[in-house]
């Protein structure tokens, strides 16, 4: 019997966006990336430094020919950054398989892959890693970032890589998940701000933006971050001449004349729904009929909006018909 397992992994974007949907006022958060493998009722685990005799076999009975005939092609296999994302991409090429079908495919593969000196490893490595990835799915370690506390959060953390060191020795889980972990107390770091009372909202914002501005993926927040800089800049100057200047130094020329643009459209619409409520309150004062009260309105609708404009204006305005 064969079913689904899913591993739930890659907090930060979850994370980030639980509190910059609620500090920042952005879309709600993303759901949790999952990765997926398949696997039988009674899964064959592969542990310690040797392979299985199903792996043995497998190489045993791979042809010569295709063995040899590419020598010149096999490359070592180094432990690095980028191991386990090629894990990962075997995993999902074979996703409907389960585990053991994937390590013989990945033994197959590493035959013509990497040097006989470093194949054994990488076969031995590879099937821990997908071990690892069962028994995460066993294990109650997905995280409710809605539900659960800071410190809740932690200790399903902490649980996680008590699973991960069952699996692998200090040097691999370094280059394996090392990345994973600085970037989840990043985020912890940033979710902690979030949920301190003792900050007021502007602050909350101020300290988040701060703290992704130096993070080790800040990269993926520069938007973010740019428009909120932009947002201070017409908050510290009240005249778009002065915010032209504080932004053509940030961002360039360009981004400067975008701006002060929009701002300028933003401010002469707010002018106009201005001009629009006071003339309600004087046809709402004058002694006039009904009617006549009626036509002045249409009038000036017609002068100061297009019809587009004037649907906005009515849902913005909150007014009552003239006497």
């Amino acid at each position: 019997m064969v079913k689904k397992v899913v591993v739930y992994g890659g907090l930060l974007a979850l994370l980030l966006g639980a509190f910059l949907a609620i500090q920042l006022g952005h879309a709600p958060y993303p759901s949790v990336h999952s990765n997926s493998v398949e696997r039988s009722s009674a899964p064959t685990t592969v542990t310690g430094s040797h392979a299985t005799a199903s792996f043995i076999s497998a190489k045993l009975v791979a042809k010569p020919d295709d063995t040899h005939s590419s020598d010149n092609k096999r490359v070592p296999f180094r432990l690095d950054n980028r191991v386990r994302d090629k894990f990962e991409l075997f995993i999902a090429e074979h996703s409907e398989k389960a585990p053991l079908t994937v390590k013989l495919a990945f033994v197959k593969s590493s035959l013509l892959t990497y040097t006989e000196e470093t194949h054994d490893y990488a076969v031995d490595l590879f099937a821990r890693y997908v071990d690892y990835k069962v028994a995460l799915a066993d294990e109650n370690v997905e995280i409710d970032t809605v539900n659960f506390s800071l410190q809740d959060i932690r200790i399903k953390l902490d649980e996680r890589v008590d699973i991960r060191l069952q699996f692998f020795s200090k040097n691999e889980y370094d280059y394996l998940f090392g990345q994973d972990e600085h970037t989840d107390n990043e985020a912890l770091s940033r979710l902690a701000i979030a949920q301190d009372d003792t900050l007021s909202r502007a602050q909350k914002k101020d300290a988040i933006i701060e703290s992704l501005a130096v993070a080790s993926d800040r990269d993926a927040f520069k938007p973010t971050i740019d428009i909120h800089k932009i947002k201070k800049i017409k908050q510290q100057y009240k005249d778009n001449n002065s915010r032209f200047s504080a932004i053509s130094a940030e961002f360039g020329d360009e981004v400067a004349q975008r701006f002060v643009e929009l701002w300028s459209e933003q401010e002469e619409w707010e002018k106009k729904i201005e001009g629009y409520r006071l003339y309600l309150a004087q046809l709402n004062n004058n002694d006039v009929s009904k009617e006549a009260l009626h036509e002045l309105l249409r009038e000036y609708e017609e002068q100061h909006f297009t019809s587009n404009e004037l649907k906005r204006v009515k849902v913005l305005v909150s007014r009552k018909d003239p006497l």
